[in-house]
Parts: C-alpha cells; sequence; structure tokens
C-alpha cells in the first residue's frame, strides 16, 4: 500500500514539506499506533545489553528523522528498539538556505543539507519529556548533540557540553556529531587533537554528572569519507578517551555512479552509500579485535539483508534513514521479523 499509493502522492511534493507534515500527522493522531502495531510493527524482542542500558532488538531510527523529538510515540509504536533525536544544538537556528533536502528516486536516495535546523535543547527536551509518559519502558531515547553554526571550532566543546547537561537525566545515551558535511568546518573536529580534547570534556562531564551512577553510554558518529590511516586514528582517540562506540556512518558527499543527474551539495544518504558505509564498518571492525568498542551500522539499510550484513561487519546496534522513505514503516517488520 506504502509503496503502491502513499508513497507517489507523497513524492508528488517538496521533499521537506512532506517530510515536516508527516511528522506532524503521525505525532497528532494518535489513533493510527494500534494499527501501526498491527499492520507495521514488531514486537520482537531480541535484548542487548550495551553497559547496562538495555535494547530490545538491535534496530533503531537513526538521527536526522526526527530532529525535535515530535514523533516518538509512534517510533516505539513501530517496534524500533531506539530512536535517535536530533541533531540537538544548544540554540534554536533555522540550518540552511532552502531548498536543502533532494530525492533521488533511480537511486533510491536523498541528498540533505539542512544544517542541523532544530528547535534548541530546551524544546527537544520539554518534547521527550511529555512523550516519556507514554513511551514503553523499554523503548530507549538516544540524542546526538552538535554545535550551533556560529560557534567557532574552538569553542565548540562549550556547545556539546551545554547539550549534554541540559538532556543528559531524559536521554538514554548521547551521540556526539562531528561529521555532517553540512556546517562549515565540524569535520575538522574529527581530526585527532580536535576530538581528544572534544571527547575528553565529555567524559569528565559524564563522570561528574553520573555521580557514582552508571555513566551514559556515549558514541560518535563519523563520516564515510575518511581514509585508513584517519580512521587508525579516530578509532585510537575514541577507545582511549573511554567512549562507548561509534556510529558508521554519517552521508557521504561523494557522489559515485549516480544515475540521476543532480548538482545539489550536500550529504547523499541511502543506497548508493551502502557500500561505503560497509566498508567503513568492517575497516572498525577488524581494528576492534577485542570488541572493545560497541560499533553501530548505519547507511542504506532497505531490507533484513542489509541489516544482517551490518551485523556481519561487526555491528552490534543497526539504524535507517532512507529506507524508511523509500520502503515505508512496514521496514521495521519486514527486517526484524
Amino acid at each position: 500500500m506504502y509503496k503502491l499509493i502513499i508513497r507517489p502522492i507523497l513524492f508528488l511534493f517538496d521533499s521537506e514539506k512532506v517530510h515536516n507534515f508527516t511528522l506532524w500527522f503521525v505525532s497528532k493522531f494518535t489513533f493510527i499506533y494500534p494499527l501501526a502495531k498491527i499492520f507495521c510493527g514488531s514486537r520482537k524482542k531480541e535484548e542487548i545489553n550495551i553497559n547496562g542500558l538495555v535494547f530490545r532488538n538491535r534496530l533503531g531510527l537513526a538521527a536526522g528523522f526526527d530532529k525535535n523529538a515530535i514523533a516518538l510515540r509512534f517510533w516505539d509504536a513501530l517496534g524500533f528498539s531506539h530512536a535517535e533525536i536530533g541533531t540537538v544544538t544548544p540554540l534554536a537556528q533555522e540550518g540552511n538556505p532552502k531548498p536543502r533536502l533532494f530525492r533521488l528516486r533511480k537511486d533510491e536516495a536523498v541528498i540533505n543539507r539542512m544544517g542541523f535546523n532544530n528547535k534548541g535543547a530546551d524544546f527537544i527536551l520539554e518534547n521527550i519529556l511529555k512523550a516519556k509518559k507514554y513511551l514503553s519502558k523499554d523503548f530507549v531515547i538516544g540524542v546526538n548533540i552538535g554545535k550551533n553554526k556560529n560557534t567557532p571550532n574552538e569553542n565548540a566543546a562549550g556547545d556539546y557540553l551545554i547539550c549534554f547537561k541540559k538532556l543528559y537525566d531524559a536521554a538514554g545515551y548521547f551521540t556526539i556529531n562531528i561529521s555532517s558535511p553540512n556546517t562549515k568546518g565540524l569535520r575538522e573536529l574529527q581530526e585527532e587533537e580536535n576530538l581528544k580534547n572534544l571527547l575528553s570534556k565529555i567524559k569528565n562531564e559524564n563522570a561528574v554528572l553520573a555521580s557514582g551512577k552508571r555513566e551514559k553510554n556515549i558514541f560518535v558518529k563519523i563520516a564515510p569519507d575518511v581514509n585508513d590511516e584517519q580512521i587508525k586514528v579516530i578509532y585510537n582517540t575514541v577507545r582511549e578517551c573511554g567512549i562507548t562506540g561509534i556510529i558508521l556512518t554519517n552521508t557521504t558527499v561523494t557522489r559515485k555512479n549516480l544515475k540521476e543527474n543532480i548538482n545539489e551539495d550536500g550529504g547523499l544518504s541511502g543506497k548508493p552509500l551502502k557500500n561505503l558505509a560497509d566498508e567503513t564498518l568492517n575497516k572498525f571492525h577488524r581494528l576492534n579485535t577485542d570488541n572493545k568498542l560497541i560499533l553501530v551500522g548505519a547507511g542504506g539499510v532497505f531490507s533484513k539483508r542489509d541489516y544482517e550484513t551490518k551485523l556481519n561487519n561487526g555491528a552490534a546496534l543497526v539504524q535507517v534513514y532512507t529506507g524508511m522513505i523509500y520502503e515505508g514503516p512496514k521496514l521495521v517488520k519486514k527486517i526484524l521479523n
């Protein structure tokens, strides 16, 4: 039904407007949640414990889909084990000029240059707290955090820490986004000295806020556009700083073998990203011989086979984004059942 009727109608309209409308619809019309559970959702249990945080299965929604945490109840109803909201910045910001979201139908892909558009940490915290009253106890909320566009890189750690502190009690885990291609200079934070400085400060704050209790799991989300030397540096730095793991990967700035003739800047996601994301994941997996770091696979997941490929390449958890746009909400059931 989604592919034959709903998707063709949605694809007649502007990508970002349709995305925002869909999120608004599923957040307001709560009567659809039981139907979502029956027809699209999965209740399959395949628990995985990551440092005391239990995920009911290995499949989650990637950051960027629900930036402002307005549809958490819907993601829970579908059967995701977790949804990663954001990227959240300390202050609300509009993001980059529109249009900034483009479908590549022939490639089953998306290009975005959103630029961390979100309503800010305080607004998102309020949304999470409201939703928590209705969420399943075993549904995990991840919070993806970043810096405001106008904050220079030398002050970036301050922005990450503001979000970290404000959302600490509401989040199940955190992801440090240093890899979006749509905030100028952000990927420079992947460089060794910058990364070590940022992660050390967050790790120290984690210990302070935990006050002797279990510290929050922290992941770092990196780009697929890294060479082998950068991979070794990132892996060793994340490990040395005592961070939980790495999410592999964010969108790519490469444009290889596309069927669509499109000339737009931004990050490419979807099927064209899959092989590059899988290769990057596998390279980290080969370094991670003692499984010290938890790896999360993301990029090009459209089927159960894609999901299993991520697991076989060392992922403990898998996240979807563009696959939801092209396959629809029943993708959760197709993957897990």
